[in-house]
This record gives structure tokens, C-alpha cells and sequence, in this order.
């Protein structure tokens, strides 16, 4: 699914599952970001349906760069401890710790620039570091969703 212009990935500060200090999105890394968003423990495995699809289409595109974004919502700061390292434990791979970086902020205001209205399911986007949303999908993978993502990746190319 083809994005407008006018969706932005919000601006936030957050530690990734490594416990380094990011903002988002000028610390991007790729000059595309294939970003994932949750906001269920449980929508872990719809993301998974993803990642075998994202790592071959990083290799296919070497300025794509893959995220994980759980979103939380405001929470004090040792029930953030409780939630990160319970992450950290069921993430054993470093390089995937470090591309999760976990929100802890109003889920509303996360969610408005990306024009999102429902927590019951994922999101895909690929996002620049600028900001700027330039394709979007959501739930888990499908054939239409990764045809989709190809098409868009090959345009770019």
C-alpha cells in the first residue's frame, strides 16, 4: 500500500534493548528504514512473519536498514527496568536488541503522525531519516503486503 507524503514517523528518544540512547528518526541508520510497530506482547509473532522477508531484502538493498518499535505507553521507571529486561531475556541475538527500541510514551501521540487508530495490529513502514513515511502495510505478512513492499523497494532502487 502506497503512503501520501503526510504521514511522519514522531519524534522520540528511547534506549534500545542494548541500552543505547536513540532519537528517533535522525538516528536511522538506513536511507530507508523498514520500521515494524507493536503494541501487544502476543503481535511479536505477526512482526516474525516479517523478518525472513526484511533480512533477505536487506541484503537485495543495502541502504535498507530493519526496527522494531514495541510501544508501550507511559510507564515509571521501574516497571520500564521489569519490561526491558524481560525483553532483553527473550531476545538472546545482540544485533536484534539493538534494533528494538521499546516506547514508553503517550501511545496517542506515537500514533497520530503515522495516521495509526488501532492497537490490535502491526505495522510496517519504510520510513527515512527524515522522518518521512513512503510506504505502509499492516498485520502480518501476506502475499499482497510483500508484493507490495518488493514493488516499492524496486522503485527505489
Amino acid at each position: 500500500m502506497q503512503t501520501p507524503p503526510s504521514l511522519t514517523f514522531p519524534r522520540v528518544q528511547a534506549d534500545n534493548l542494548e541500552g543505547k540512547k536513540l532519537s528517533f528518526p535522525q538516528d536511522f541508520a538506513g536511507e530507508l528504514n523498514l520500521v515494524f510497530v507493536a503494541f501487544q506482547r502476543n503481535q511479536q509473532r505477526d512482526i516474525d512473519t516479517w523478518v525472513p522477508l526484511a533480512k533477505e531484502l536487506m541484503k537485495a538493498h543495502p541502504k535498507l536498514r530493519l526496527y522494531e518499535f514495541p510501544v508501550i505507553g507511559k510507564m515509571i521507571g521501574l516497571m520500564r527496568d521489569f519490561v526491558n529486561n524481560g525483553m532483553r531475556r527473550g531476545i538472546p541475538d545482540p544485533a536484534t536488541r539493538a534494533i528494538t527500541i521499546t516506547i514508553y510514551s503517550d501511545k496517542g501521540a506515537f500514533m497520530r503522525p503515522l495516521g495509526l487508530k488501532d492497537q490490535k495490529k502491526i505495522y510496517a513502514f519504510i520510513v527515512t531519516p527524515k522522518g518521512d513515511v513512503l510506504w505502509r502495510t499492516e498485520g502480518p505478512r501476506t502475499e499482497s503486503g510483500e508484493k507490495s513492499l518488493r514493488e516499492f523497494l524496486d522503485k527505489v532502487k
